[in-house]
């Protein structure tokens, strides 16, 4: 069967254009550069971990120029457009409210969803300024709001995210298979496993737990010297608190 270690490596940097899109899917928060105050920002990020608490879900971006924005800055001035923009793009990671704030006003999006019942309650909601902290506080109103409308329920659709990484392994030696896994609620149990032509010699099943999704994880798997030349599978599979189950996520283990 062979030494297992089970543990979680560094870090794989999104490689996007966008900053809020990078931010976004490890936090439930992004604020602008130059950030609010301390204040206006923390109050933000309390509404929406009190949110979170209470088994409801959004994710908030707050921009306050184009330089937010990134390499698209010709979406400042359109929070609606935006919101859907960057709710595609978090579609793999996130599938519930996503709220976009802008001195131009408030663009929301829940997974290709209607939001007509979001945008009613979001058209009571002033935005007084462009600062930083008028946005912030403008955010955090409308949280509140989307809260206490009911609007912010959530129903978990979306299965994790789970990818095997092939590599070239050493008979007799420990190897380290990576993988990466990932989910919109932050949290998976794993299902590993090692396969030879269909038989499995190694079955690790991870419980639950708190993930960080561009994290990389991994195995250490000491392989037989008796499987020198063989082309093996590195199998992985993700659950979250739901029952969503991801496919299986297979790569190939050369023992050469």
């Amino acid at each position: 069967m062979g030494l297992l270690v089970v543990a979680t490596g560094g870090q794989a940097a999104l490689a996007d254009g966008d900053p809020a899109s990078d931010v976004l899917v490890a936090q439930s928060v992004f604020l602008p550069y130059p950030p609010p105050s301390t204040t206006a920002g923390t109050a933000l990020q309390q509404e929406v971990a009190a949110v979170s608490k209470r088994g409801d879900r959004i994710k908030v971006a707050v921009i306050a120029t184009p330089t937010d924005l990134g390499s698209v800055p010709s979406l400042f001035g359109k929070p609606s457009p935006y919101a859907a923009f960057l709710g595609q793009e978090l579609g793999l990671w996130y599938a519930a409210t996503l709220l976009v704030v802008m001195p131009a006003g408030f663009g929301v999006y829940d997974h290709g969803t209607s939001t007509s019942a979001d945008d009613a309650v979001l058209k009571t909601i002033a935005i007084p300024g462009p600062s930083p902290d008028q946005l912030a506080g403008a955010a955090r109103a409308a949280v509140v709001a989307l809260s206490s409308a009911g609007l912010l329920h959530y129903k978990d659709r979306l299965a994790p995210s789970v990818y095997a990484f092939a590599q070239t392994v050493q008979p007799g030696a420990v190897a380290t298979l990576r993988y990466a896994v990932s989910d919109d609620s932050g949290r998976a149990a794993v299902l590993l496993r090692v396969r030879d032509d269909g038989r499995t010699l190694t079955t690790v099943r991870l419980p639950m737990r708190a993930l960080s999704p561009n994290a990389l994880h991994t195995l250490s798997w000491r392989t037989p010297r008796s499987l020198a030349g063989k082309i093996l599978q590195f199998c992985a599979q993700g659950t979250d608190p739901s029952g969503n189950a991801s496919a299986v996520s297979c790569a190939a283990i050369t023992v050469a």
